[in-house]
């Protein structure tokens, strides 16, 4: 199944100067490319629930809005970091889990960035 995970991964080729650096560079950053359109989804999802027009809002405000949502709600919070941690193989979970909180701040900055970047290229 590991192989099959890994498969579908685009590859990205940077390097990295750190044990971390490296596996936000070869686990972390294929798996966002791969999961971009969902993660997409699933935040205006959840803004179309809290009623929320993000279409409608300036570049900055919407980045305020995706740091301070992505930190208080755990729903959300959760739901993303899910569909990362779900695409790993045991080995990059193994690494994931000696440094989850570091790990997992990564990965929301990068989505918060993934989300406000797709954002600015529409308009």
């Amino acid at each position: 199944m590991d192989n099959k995970k890994l498969s579908i991964r685009p590859v990205l080729n940077l390097g990295s100067k750190s044990v971390d650096e490296d596996f936000q560079n070869r686990t972390l950053r294929p798996i966002l490319k791969l999961q971009h359109s969902i993660i997409l989804h699933v935040f205006a999802h959840f803004s179309n629930k809290q009623k929320t027009d993000i279409a409608g809002l300036t570049l900055e405000k919407l980045d305020s809005y995706v740091r301070t949502t992505t930190k208080k709600n755990t729903v959300l919070r959760n739901q993303l970091l899910g569909l990362i941690i779900g695409q790993f193989t045991d080995d990059e979970f193994e690494t994931y889990i000696l440094n989850d909180s570091e790990f997992n701040k990564r990965i929301l900055t990068m989505i918060g960035q993934r989300i406000t970047d797709s954002h600015q290229n529409k308009n």
